[in-house]
């Protein structure tokens, strides 16, 4: 038995947004996924006649899982920070608002490690989060998960709607964004990796030093936990989802190997590494997580990925 019947998905035909879209119809839920061109969370065009048109036809939007972000790795962190916080706080307040003009029971919020404090070089807990600033090379992202928790307690406050917060780490996966202005940090090397070896470019340059060490997670894993959010006790602090930590190295040599690619890496040390190292605790997840989770090894969802990738070369590699 599910606790809701409808729930809306927004951001449901992105990256990770299809694969909610498939976890939460999975689990038994009627969902709602409306394109961006009907359904325009940055000037609110169509929002509210998509909760209402729901509404009429007997299945009134009973939770919300918040997916739609603009985003990239450290380059559009670096470029477009502006954009970053204006687009997706934009985002945030008409969700959030039609959540409440429309009585939804519960929104679920898709965060991220980049909200945790850059200072912080160990084992972050979520008790963490407002103990000190984003690092600078994420922070316009970073704040506006942030301020996905601040909306969370207000709305839950103020108009008694229920709150969950899932803080992913670097996710990678099939149908990911390989378009190299856009792309986080597994498809960005899979993309470099893959052309040099079918010697479309000569030694692939990959930013800063290999040293940083990051957490990642697949996409499914992810949409799974995401889609049991819904049935947790509402909570204003994130649940994080953890990965597999590994260097930038390591995962340059493990897709390297899962290519086939055998020849040599250069990497500019000119460019920034972002923070030295990003690791998330999951114990709150398996405390409050309702399903077996296993989640996915990496070198297996890289094996996975690649395969997917190549089998779809041109349109990954064109799709901004």
């Amino acid at each position: 038995m599910t606790p809701f019947q409808t729930v809306l998905v927004t951001g449901g035909s992105g990256f990770l947004g299809r694969q909610i879209v498939a976890a939460v119809q999975q689990a038994g839920y009627r969902v709602v996924a409306p394109r961006s061109a009907r359904f325009n969370l940055e000037t609110g065009d169509g929002v509210d006649a998509c909760f209402e048109e729901q509404r009429r036809q007997g299945h009134p939007v009973e939770a919300v899982i918040h997916s739609a972000a603009y985003y990239g790795g450290i380059g559009i962190n670096q470029t477009d920070p502006a954009g970053l916080i204006e687009r997706n706080t934009r985002m945030t307040i008409t969700i959030f608002s039609a959540c409440a003009r429309h009585q939804v029971r519960k929104i679920v919020s898709v965060g991220s490690a980049c909200a945790y404090p850059g200072h912080l070089t160990g084992i972050m807990e979520e008790k963490d989060i407002f103990n000190g600033r984003c690092h600078d090379s994420v922070e316009a992202y970073g704040y506006n998960k942030i301020i996905h928790l601040v909306f969370g307690k207000a709305f839950s406050k103020q108009y008694g709607i229920a709150f969950n917060q899932v803080a992913l780490t670097n996710l990678y996966g099939p149908h990911d964004v390989f378009h190299e202005a856009r792309s986080h940090v597994v498809a960005a090397v899979i993309k470099k990796i893959a052309d040099a070896h079918l010697g479309r470019t000569g030694a692939p340059r990959l930013w800063g030093t290999g040293t940083p060490k990051r957490e990642f997670a697949y996409v499914m894993d992810a949409a799974a936990v995401i889609a049991d959010a819904l049935r947790w006790k509402s909570d204003m602090e994130p649940v994080n989802l953890n990965g597999e930590e590994v260097t930038i190295r390591d995962l340059v040599t493990m897709v390297s190997e899962c290519v086939g690619y055998q020849g040599q890496v250069e990497w500019d040390a000119t460019k920034p590494d972002g923070v030295m190292r990003k690791c998330v605790s999951g114990e709150k997840l398996k405390r409050v997580v309702t399903f077996p989770f296993q989640p996915t090894p990496l070198r297996r969802g890289l094996k996975d990925t690649i395969a997917w990738y190549m089998a779809n070369k041109e349109a990954a590699d064109a799709r901004a």
